[in-house]
């Protein structure tokens, strides 16, 4: 029998996000239309030095802020934004969302298979605090078409030596990320010690329709922005 409170929570959240692209549809053309062109420049051999192709790439980004701009009108947060920031990488420009309030960081960018949004969990030293509804919502991440975890520090070679049997399965990414933590807590090598646990990111390919990826973004970036707020929130109670 299905949850009648789950059923309206649902309902509650499609209304919301159906209203708010109702609201800003009028826009989805210039944004497809500036990341098409991007890609069909970048594509080719033109050069991307000359001033046609620089407006090129600022209307791409000016499309990426929008999408970010929507994910934020959708959190409703009561927070400050930074998006001011980017970088242009070999398949294309990333932007840098930042909350000023908890100085975390989110990424709305293009990859060789399409659109993304990425982010790295903050404050991972809080981690031993965190309730099973924390791990819950980070596996939600997990169900978006195009999600992958990435771990890209790793543990030294002299604890891999000292504990073969912990690294011969990596299938669980909760696993892993304990494994990660645990050893960079207890790791003396100062070069091997990092706050960094890895990567989240969910990609988006270039045949999905911009209105089902803005619906996909609104929902993932409150779900990232919940967990690193969660872990930000301990670190404000101790200096307290």
């Amino acid at each position: 029998m299905q949850d009648p409170l789950a059923t309206t929570k649902k309902s509650s959240v499609n209304n919301k996000l159906n209203n708010l692209i109702l609201k800003h549809s009028s826009d989805f053309k210039s944004i497809c239309d500036g990341i098409n062109e991007y890609i069909k420049v970048s594509n080719s051999n033109i050069q991307k030095l000359t001033d046609e192709n620089q407006s090129i790439l600022i209307n791409c980004v000016n499309g990426l802020t929008k999408v970010a701009e929507y994910s934020i009108e959708y959190g409703n947060y009561k927070d400050t934004w930074d998006y001011g920031s980017y970088y242009e990488h070999i398949y294309g420009p990333e932007l840098i969302v930042k909350s000023l309030k908890t100085n975390c960081d989110y990424r709305i960018g293009m990859e060789e298979n399409g659109i993304y949004l990425s982010f790295e969990l903050s404050y991972n030293s809080n981690l031993r605090y965190m309730d099973d509804g924390f791990w819950k919502k980070l596996l939600e991440l997990t169900e978006f078409d195009g999600f992958k975890y990435s771990e890209y520090e790793f543990t030294s070679d002299k604890q891999r030596k000292q504990f073969p049997e912990l690294f011969k399965t990596n299938k669980s990414m909760i696993y892993r990320i304990m494994r990660k933590y645990f050893f960079s807590v207890i790791n003396s090598d100062y070069n091997y010690r990092s706050s960094s646990i890895g990567e989240f990111q969910i990609t988006w390919s270039k045949e999905k329709d911009l209105e089902n990826i803005i619906k996909d973004c609104c929902l993932a970036f409150r779900k990232m922005y919940q967990l690193n707020y969660k872990l930000w929130k301990i670190s404000k109670s101790k200096r307290k």
